[in-house]
């Protein structure tokens, strides 16, 4: 069976008045168009309508509108189009299904305390064990390594606030607030190494050795 060319569809009509003119025009009824497209009546008397919320799904309505424009010489291209202006925006007229709008409940904001203690709690809870696995950080300002000194030695750097330092495993000291340490310390004449260990409050230890070479006290 061949087609006449597409008729063009004047915009401002909706897809019903388009699909039941161009039936009326061609002498078809509901019956008659129903069995030349093979969609049951009340599908098609429901697009005439306008009516899209008894169809099945904005998918089959598509596939409808495509048959019946090809049944009735229409673009079908064209009137999917319509469709969509007319189903996306309900202010045309037309009764289209409504979208789905998501409801929190009512009680959302008598949770949001506990939810974000509970997510304060669980970042606690990673930096504590974090602080458990990782050794502490040690940064020495001075002395440099080989450097040629007079003792007594100042050393000093950085580590975390709640370590312990030790120097050569004699001198002990706490850091600053801020993790800075400073010490003198009386070295033998000759070379030496000294050996700088921070110990956090989980027992991880980091140390460094530096060797230096004392040549007055």
């Amino acid at each position: 069976m061949k087609f006449s060319p597409a008729k063009k569809i004047p915009s401002m009509k909706t897809v019903g008045q388009i699909i039941r003119r161009a039936r009326v025009q061609r002498g078809l009824s509901l019956d008659q168009l129903s069995h030349l497209t093979k969609i049951d009546t009340r599908y098609i008397e429901a697009l005439e309508l306008d009516n899209y919320s008894i169809l099945p799904s904005e998918t089959f309505a598509k596939g409808f509108i495509r048959n019946l424009s090809q049944r009735l010489d229409l673009d079908p291209a064209e009137l999917v189009a319509i469709f969509r202006r007319d189903y996306r925006l309900p202010d045309s007229g037309s009764t289209t299904k409504p979208h789905r709008r998501l409801v929190l409940p009512e009680n959302t904001n008598q949770y949001l305390p506990f939810i974000l203690g509970a997510l304060v709690f669980l970042v606690y809870l990673f930096f504590q064990f974090r602080a458990i696995i990782t050794p502490p950080k040690l940064t020495l300002v001075r002395p440099y390594p080989d450097a040629v000194l007079v003792s007594p030695v100042e050393i000093e750097g950085d580590t975390v606030v709640d370590a312990t330092v030790f120097i050569n495993e004699e001198t002990k000291l706490r850091p600053d607030s801020t993790g800075h340490f400073l010490a003198r310390v009386n070295l033998p004449i000759g070379e030496t190494i000294i050996e700088v260990k921070t110990v956090n409050r989980f027992g991880r230890t980091t140390s460094k050795k530096v060797p230096v070479t004392i040549i007055s006290k």
